[in-house]
Parts: C-alpha cells; sequence; structure tokens
C-alpha cells in the first residue's frame, strides 16, 4: 500500500510461539478468524461501541475483513505481493476445507478491504483536512475507512445513497478501525516477523485470471494427459516462479518503454533522415509491443503506454507529410498491413509464444500446448500459420505430429474431448470451425 494503513503501533504479543511454515500459520491464522474468542478478531469492536442491528453485521464483516487483509499487507511489506497473492489464495481455499464457502466470504471481503484501503490512497491532502477555528485538522485515515465501507459495501443500509445521513455510524466504525489496527498489529507483528515464504508448503492455488506465459504454459501442462507423466505434475513453487518472471517480462518491457518514450520526448527537432529515425522508433514500439503480447497476463496500462507512444511518433511522422498525399496513403496502407499481420500472428496466445524469442513452449510440447487451447484459438493459430509462408512448414510438421499424438493416446485409453474438431481445423480450410 502507498499509504501505509498500519503506522499505529502498540504492544507485541511475545507469549505466543509463532509458526515459521507459511501453510502452517495460515491455519492459525484461520483458526483465530473463524474462532468466536480469539484476538485480535474477537476484539474488532472498541469498548463501549455498539451498533443498531441493520450496521452492527456489516461494521463486524467488514472490520474483521480489514484485519485479515492487514495480514496479507504486512506478509506483502515482507515477502513482495506475488508471495502475498499465493498466499491469499491458499488462504481461501484452505478456509473452503475448513468451512465450506467460507473462501468466497472470505474473499469477497478482503476485496471490499483492498477497495476502502485504495479510496483512502487515493484522497488528496487537501479532502483529509478541514478548517476549525482557523486551524487546519487533518481527519484519521480510520475515519476515511469507515465512511468508505458505510457507503461502498453492497450491504450497507446507506449503499448507493448520495448524502446521506451516516448517523454517527462514521465515527463509532472509525474508532473500531483505529482499535482493530492496533488489536491487529499486536499479534500480526510477531506472527509475520516469524513466517518464512516457502511456495512448496503450499498444497493448492489458484489460477490466475489472466495468466502470463509462464503460467499459462504451467496450467496446460496441469494433470493434462497430451504431456509426459511427469511434465503434468506443476507444484505451486513452480507457480510463484512462473508469475515471477511474467511479472518480471513485464517490467522490462515497462522500463525499456521508458527509456525510448524520454528518448524520443527530447528529440526538439528531426533530423535530415528523419523517415528512417522514425521508422526506427516505430519498429522498436512495435517489438515492444509484440514482447508484450508474448508475456500476456494484465498489462492494460502498458499497452496503453506503448499506444500512447506510438501514436505520437505517427502524429510526427503525419506532420511532416502532411502536404504529401501520395506518402500519406502509402503510410496508412503500411499501417494496416502491419495490424493484420500483429492479429494474425500474435491473436492467438500459442502463436505469440511460438514466434518469442527463448519460447517458453519447449519444442517437443508445441503441438500438445496447441492441442490444449480452445478450438475457438486453435483456429486463430491456424490462420495465422496459413498466412505466413515460412510457417507453412510449421503447420504442416504440427498437422502430422497431433495426428500421431492422438492415435497414441487414444492407443492408450485417454480420453481427449473436442480432440476431433481440433484436428479439423488442422486439416480443413481456413475459416472452417465446426459447430
Amino acid at each position: 500500500m502507498a499509504w501505509k494503513l498500519w503506522k499505529t503501533e502498540k504492544r507485541y504479543d511475545e507469549t505466543r510461539s509463532w509458526p515459521s511454515n507459511t501453510h502452517e500459520s495460515l491455519k492459525q491464522l484461520l483458526d483465530m478468524y473463524l474462532g468466536s474468542d480469539s484476538p485480535p478478531f474477537a476484539n474488532w469492536a472498541a469498548p463501549g461501541i455498539t451498533f443498531a442491528p441493520d450496521v452492527d453485521m456489516l461494521a463486524r464483516n467488514g472490520v474483521r475483513g480489514y484485519q485479515l487483509a492487514l495480514w496479507l499487507w504486512l506478509f506483502a511489506e515482507k515477502h513482495g505481493t506475488i508471495a502475498a497473492k499465493m498466499v491469499r489464495e491458499s488462504l481461501c481455499l484452505l478456509a473452503d476445507a475448513m468451512q465450506p464457502s467460507s473462501g468466497d466470504r472470505i474473499d469477497s471481503l478482503l476485496d471490499l478491504a483492498n477497495r476502502l484501503a485504495h479510496s483512502v490512497e487515493a484522497l488528496s491532502a487537501e479532502q483529509r483536512t478541514f478548517r476549525l477555528e482557523g486551524l487546519s485538522v487533518e481527519l484519521p485515515m480510520e475515519f476515511f475507512l469507515a465512511t468508505a465501507l458505510l457507503r461502498l459495501a453492497p450491504d450497507s443500509p446507506y449503499a448507493g445513497i448520495e448524502g446521506a445521513n451516516l448517523q454517527g455510524n462514521d465515527f463509532k466504525l472509525a474508532d473500531c478501525f483505529r482499535h482493530a489496527t492496533e488489536e491487529g498489529l499486536a499479534v500480526f507483528r510477531p506472527m509475520i516477523d516469524a513466517v518464512d515464504f516457502d511456495a512448496k508448503s503450499l498444497p493448492h492455488w489458484t489460477w490466475s485470471a489472466h495468466p502470463g506465459a509462464a503460467e499459462r504454459h504451467l496450467q496446460r501442462r496441469h494433470n493434462n494427459p497430451l504431456f509426459a507423466l511427469h511434465r503434468q505434475m506443476v507444484t505451486a513453487h513452480e507457480v510463484y516462479e512462473a508469475r515471477l518472471a511474467d511479472a518480471q517480462a513485464i517490467q522490462d518491457i515497462r522500463s525499456e518503454l521508458n527509456e525510448l518514450s524520454r528518448s524520443f520526448s527530447e528529440t526538439t527537432e528531426l533530423p535530415l533522415n528523419w523517415q528512417s529515425f522514425l521508422e526506427t522508433y516505430r519498429d522498436h514500439v512495435d517489438r515492444l509491443d509484440e514482447r508484450r503480447l508474448v508475456v500476456g497476463g494484465q498489462n492494460a496500462s502498458l499497452a496503453d503506454a506503448i499506444a500512447a507512444l506510438r501514436a505520437d511518433i505517427l502524429a510526427t511522422w503525419r506532420a511532416s507529410i502532411h502536404k504529401n498525399r501520395h506518402g500519406l496513403a502509402t503510410l496508412e496502407q503500411e499501417e494496416a498491413k502491419r495490424a493484420e499481420r500483429r492479429t494474425m500472428l500474435y491473436g492467438c496466445d500459442w502463436t505469440a509464444q511460438l514466434l518469442s524469442h527463448g519460447s517458453l513452449i519447449p519444442p517437443e510440447e508445441v503441438v500438445a500446448a496447441l492441442l490444449s487451447e480452445p478450438a475457438s484459438e486453435v483456429e486463430k493459430a491456424v490462420t495465422g500459420l496459413r498466412g505466413e509462408p515460412r510457417l507453412h512448414e510449421t503447420l504442416a510438421q504440427c498437422r502430422a505430429a497431433a495426428h500421431r499424438l492422438v492415435t497414441e493416446l487414444r492407443a492408450a485409453g485417454h480420453p481427449l474431448p473436442d480432440i476431433d474438431d481440433k484436428l479439423r481445423i488442422l486439416d480443413g480450410a481456413p475459416g472452417q470451425l465446426p459447430n
């Protein structure tokens, strides 16, 4: 969190022994959360504070969810956000194993706590202060957490009511957030100090909704008979390492883009060979975008930044030839061809990863990876291979190898859902996607 919400200090609970194993620490955390009398969750309300029935459950769940999020924020501060994400996934899966459906409830509460925290971080200094008798007074962050909970929580009686009178619940709830932070820190700081992160200790994980390339290939392999038996086994440690690699790949692209953008913005006058100069920048930006498409994952902000720089380059180019109708038409035709090629070769994760330098798909797993994609993606891949003459031989090799692989697996008795549709796409004419 950019603006730490846990600056409050209090005594540490040094009387307990805390586990160093990640999974054991999560189990202890859940025992405290699900237990009815375990601090810090049992002490979520400030002394003397009570709420009306229509607010009490909202306040209890919201503050306790914030305390759980506080544990994860502290964990991320020590071990990093990717480790914290895996721990959160394990926490919810473990909760489901202990109490069915509790994992989804915890996940929703953690999402809400993050929304509250981000709403506080987004406040300017002016929004956090008011004038009192000529003096500038800054409201505590707990007040904004409280008002955000009362206005943002879907089960709040004040949700969606602009300017609703919160009837003093904002101040009472702010006291509870302050008290819960103190209670949480007293327990969680020594607990986090003790715990190490080792993804190998996590028995389960949840696949990312938008996995990067490294994680995506692990997802293809996992329990998939198209792959060799030893490759079907995937561990949480491998998933963690893949997420680190995907995040680093995105960061590398972003750093290179920032340097390229800085260099272009410092150009105050185009050189005599301005067309070659701009072509070099455009080609560099396009290579970065291709790398972004290969890496995959959630990189929308990076895509926007690349598109913005590319637009600036082309705007400069068009301005330089604005009186040359033929030159403008030639540029637009070339741009259309580039866009068509990009869609054809990078519109499918498998093709993009296949064409990348240092492909994350080992050569011996290229066909298995292709057959692991949905039929619609297989068709995109085949269209891309057909549209590029230098890849026609690759398509023929994939087709032959796919038939051999399927024949072997069927002989061994492995069920392969939708495989006939995918083989027909590999064998058929462009655009022939079976119903």
